[in-house]
C-alpha cells in the first residue's frame, strides 16, 4: 500500500486488528536499511490502530502486529494532489493522475526523485578516498569489516570522523590542516641492499581489500522545481486526455488501405517532448560501474 509523504503531515497506516480497546506491541522494520522501531498502540472501538513512519525518509516498511505482517511504501509525491483539487472527489482523481505521472517519470529516471536511506558496500582502494555511485547527500554510519566505526548520531564515541567530499562524489576521512591525500595504494618499492633506512608514507584511509559497509542519505531533500512542473504538465495531459501516443507519432500515412508507420519514439519517452527535454538533464546514460 502506498502512502503519500506531504509536508506538514505525519504518514500514517491504519491497520485493523483482532480486539477493540486493547493494547498491541508492534514494531517496524525499515528495509532500506533494516532498522527495527518498536512501541506498543491501543486499538480503537472499531479494532483499529494507527501507526507512524519518519516525515524525513522515502522507505519501504514490514509493520509486525498481531501475529502479522503488513509492508507499506511511504513516497513523496512530486505534486500534492490537495493543491490541486478542492473537494474529496478531486482530490482522489488527482492522486491517482499524480501516481501515474510518477510512475512514468521514473521509467525515465529509475532512481526518481526520492530522499532515502541507502546501504552501499564497497572495497577499499588502498587510499584515502572511497568512491561512491550514487546521488549522496551524508554519511549516517560506516562499517569496516562488519564492525561500526562512525556513526553521525554519536560523534563522541569515535575518534576518526568521516565525511562526504566537496564534490559528493567519495567517502574521505575528516582532517584538520594541511593535508596531501593519497587517492590510491601506495606503491612500494624492492629495498636496495643500499638503502640505510626504510623509507614508507604514512596515512590514514580505507585499507586496500577491506570491506566497507556506508549507511547514506541519497537522493533530493527538496524536489527540484522543473520536476514539479514536468509532472504538473503531465497530471494535465492525463487528466484531457492528451496522451495519444498513436497520433503523436506517425511517420507515414497512407490512405490505400490505411498504410500506417510509427516513428520510434512511439516507445521512448513521456508522450510530452517538453517533459522529455527536461528529464534528459537527469537520465544517466551509465547506470552500472564499469558497463557501458
Amino acid at each position: 500500500m502506498e502512502i503519500l509523504r506531504i509536508a506538514s503531515t505525519t504518514p500514517q497506516a491504519v491497520i485493523t486488528v483482532t480486539d477493540p480497546s486493547t493494547e498491541y506491541g508492534y514494531s517496524i522494520l525499515d528495509l532500506s536499511d533494516r532498522t527495527v522501531t518498536s512501541g506498543n498502540v491501543t486499538s480503537n472501538s472499531s479494532s483499529e490502530v494507527t501507526i507512524s513512519f519518519s516525515t524525513s525518509y522515502d522507505s519501504e516498511y514490514q509493520v509486525t502486529i498481531d501475529g502479522s505482517e503488513h509492508y507499506y511504501s511511504v513516497v513523496r509525491p512530486y505534486v500534492d494532489p490537495n493543491t490541486l483539487g478542492s473537494t474529496e472527489a478531486e482530490i482522489a482523481e488527482y492522486t491517482l493522475h499524480e501516481e501515474l505521472a510518477r510512475a512514468i517519470v521514473d521509467a525515465v529516471v529509475p532512481e526518481g526523485f526520492y530522499y532515502r536511506k541507502k546501504i552501499v558496500d564497497t572495497v577499499g582502494l588502498g587510499g584515502d578516498y572511497l568512491p561512491l555511485w550514487v546521488n549522496a547527500k551524508k554519511l549516517l554510519k560506516l562499517y569496516e569489516n562488519n564492525v561500526l566505526v562512525y556513526d553521525s548520531s554519536d560523534l563522541e564515541s569515535y575518534t576518526t570522523m568521516y565525511k562526504l567530499t566537496d564534490d559528493k562524489t567519495a567517502i574521505t576521512t575528516d582532517y584538520d590542516g594541511m593535508i596531501n591525500k593519497s587517492e590510491g595504494t601506495q606503491l612500494v618499492l624492492p629495498q636496495a641492499m643500499s638503502d640505510l633506512w626504510d623509507m614508507k608514507f604514512g596515512y590514514r584511509g580505507f585499507a586496500n581489500s577491506f570491506d566497507y559497509t556506508l549507511v547514506l542519505e541519497v537522493g533530493y531533500k527538496s524536489l527540484p522545481s522543473d520536476i514539479k512542473r514536468a509532472v504538473s504538465l503531465m497530471i494535465d495531459d492525463i487528466k484531457c486526455d492528451r496522451l495519444n501516443y498513436a497520433g503523436r507519432y506517425i511517420k507515414d500515412y497512407n490512405t490505400d488501405q490505411f498504410k500506417i508507420k510509427f516513428d520510434d519514439k512511439v516507445f521512448e519517452g513521456t508522450g510530452n517532448l517538453i517533459v522529455d527535454k527536461i528529464l534528459s538533464k537527469y537520465a544517466k546514460s551509465i547506470r552500472t560501474v564499469g558497463v557501458l
